[in-house]
């Protein structure tokens, strides 16, 4: 049984994507930093991972809907 699901992407801000199953939980890695959108069902999580652009899906799917917080912020070297 699969619980956690990571995906590396090739784009211009989105770097990966973690979704936790039992949790409903979906990380995304922007380039700026981590978003944790909370209770995203499985459905959407899916269109979100198989879509052609994962910045459009993103904003087609899952902003706007789904509660979110920022959880990291990329440091200055």
């Amino acid at each position: 049984m699969i619980t956690t699901q990571t995906n590396v992407y090739d784009s211009s801000t989105i770097v990966s994507s973690s979704y936790i199953y039992e949790t409903k939980e979906l990380y995304v890695g922007f380039k700026h930093g981590t978003y944790l959108y909370k209770e995203v069902e499985e459905n959407d999580y899916n269109a979100f991972r198989d879509a052609t652009s994962q910045g459009i899906a993103l904003n087609n799917i899952i902003k706007g809907v789904y509660k979110y917080e920022k959880i990291e912020e990329e440091h200055a070297k």
